[in-house]
């Protein structure tokens, strides 16, 4: 009896064992998700491109660079590209024309991001958002990232590039260089001036007006900092801006109530790059209207269409007061530290207007071309800013900051106005949140 018993254990023991070798052999042999032996890198990008170049149709669209840094020649037909690593499969090279998608040993090859894929097979659907976010290149199985990089704000006309070619080292480009080396590209770029305050918010006649802003240098050789403002038609007094850390500042003393001053802030480095604002103003006893960012959709698939048939982002503004809002002129952005990134265009009071009570759709399309509510940003659905500014370019009438997004699902405040934000599974753009 024992001798039959310890013979069962021992087939039983025997039958795990040759399970588990099973095992090991089947996982060793399956691909793992997220590897990729394919040597390319994203070696640049330009995601705020207003005249730096344009593609083959004359459009200065955003880009992407390549770069083959092995000894074989790579085509890139069938595998994806996206901006949000919690979609890899957003953007399929089409395998139709393989003399345009190959690579050769130590080439470059540029990708638009223009969302026109039907334009052509390196004309990708989705737009980059130069409030920052993911880009990758993922094998034809839409699983295993072959290269990816995460960036935060971007300078219109700046592109970020490895330097060397391949390298982990990134730096910005004053004059990019598409499907070349990076190695030819200048490295020293202009200033940067941001967040542009008036303190304090309410700026009332025997008050002091304070303007600061974050200076930044990337090269480490700013120079001077200076604002120069007057009323309008005499914007001619300049003083410098004193430092404290990144944060430069100028005391422009009290004017009387009602009094709009218009400035405008310079930055200048020592090789005599200079970065300017736009010409901005305060105004003494302004007092801003309510309104509210009330919903947006940062990953449009399918869910509403614009007057084009596209399926592009977009922003709802909703206005609870008993008048009419004319937003021609105000500011919108995707990117708390430049809140002036694009200026809804004035004179289009008929299309600008938010009723008493009601909303207005605004497309983030980055296609202005398209209409005046069409605005040039572009919303990430890895989650960014979102702010809407006076015309003044200063004070701040609504902003948020959200997280990743799900395609079709959009987030919007619950009632209108709230401070609770829901999201909506069927969204409501220009209407009540329900």
């Amino acid at each position: 009896m024992k001798r039959w018993i310890y013979l069962m254990i021992t087939l039983v023991l025997a039958a795990a064992l040759w399970q588990c070798k099973l095992d090991d052999t089947v996982q060793g042999n399956e691909e793992q998700p997220g590897q990729s032996e394919i040597k390319l890198v994203i070696n640049e990008f330009l995601a705020s491109n207003d005249a730096a170049n344009a593609d083959e149709n004359g459009e200065y669209d955003d880009w992407l660079e390549l770069y083959n840094y092995g000894d074989d020649t790579v085509d890139i037909a069938g595998m994806y590209l996206t901006d949000g690593l919690d979609d890899l499969t957003k953007a399929q090279i089409p395998e139709t024309n393989h003399t345009l998608t190959k690579i050769p040993p130590k080439g470059f090859l540029v990708l638009w991001a223009d969302g026109q894929p039907e334009q052509g097979v390196l004309h990708l659907g989705f737009k980059l958002s130069s409030g920052g976010e993911d880009i990758a290149i993922v094998e034809e199985n839409g699983r295993a990232i072959i290269d990816s990089y995460t960036f935060g704000p971007q300078t219109t006309d700046v592109s970020m590039g490895r330097l060397p070619d391949g390298s982990d080292n990134w730096v910005s480009f004053s004059t990019p260089t598409p499907g070349a080396s990076n190695g030819g590209g200048s490295t020293n770029v202009a200033p940067k001036i941001r967040e542009v305050k008036i303190s304090p918010d309410s700026l009332e006649a025997g008050t002091d007006a304070v303007v600061s802003a974050v200076v930044t240098d990337e090269n480490d050789n700013l120079s001077s900092v200076t604002i120069t403002y007057g009323p309008e038609g005499q914007i001619t007094t300049q003083k410098d801006m004193t430092a404290q850390d990144s944060v430069y500042s100028a005391n422009l003393g009290q004017f009387d109530d009602g009094s709009r001053i218009f400035f405008f802030i310079t930055a200048q480095d020592d090789e005599g790059l200079v970065a300017t604002t736009d010409t901005l103003s305060f105004e003494v006893g302004y007092v801003a209207p309510v309104l509210f960012i009330n919903e947006f959709l940062a990953s449009n698939d399918t869910t509403n269409a614009d007057e084009h048939g596209e399926y592009d982002d977009w922003i709802e503004i909703y206005n609870p007061g008993n008048e009419p809002v004319d937003i021609g002129g105000f500011y919108i952005s995707d990117d708390k530290t430049d809140i002036t990134a694009w200026q809804i265009p004035t004179g289009k009071s008929d299309s600008t207007t938010v009723p008493a009570g009601g909303f207005l759709l605004l497309w983030a399309d980055k296609q202005p071309e398209q209409g005046v509510l069409h605005v040039k940003i572009k919303l990430s659905s890895g989650g960014e800013d979102i702010v809407l500014t006076a015309p003044n370019g200063t004070t701040v009438i609504d902003s948020l900051s959200f997280g990743a997004q799900t395609t079709d699902v959009s987030m919007g405040r619950l009632p209108d106005g709230s401070d609770n934000w829901v999201t909506f599974d069927h969204p409501t753009p220009g209407a009540s949140n329900q």
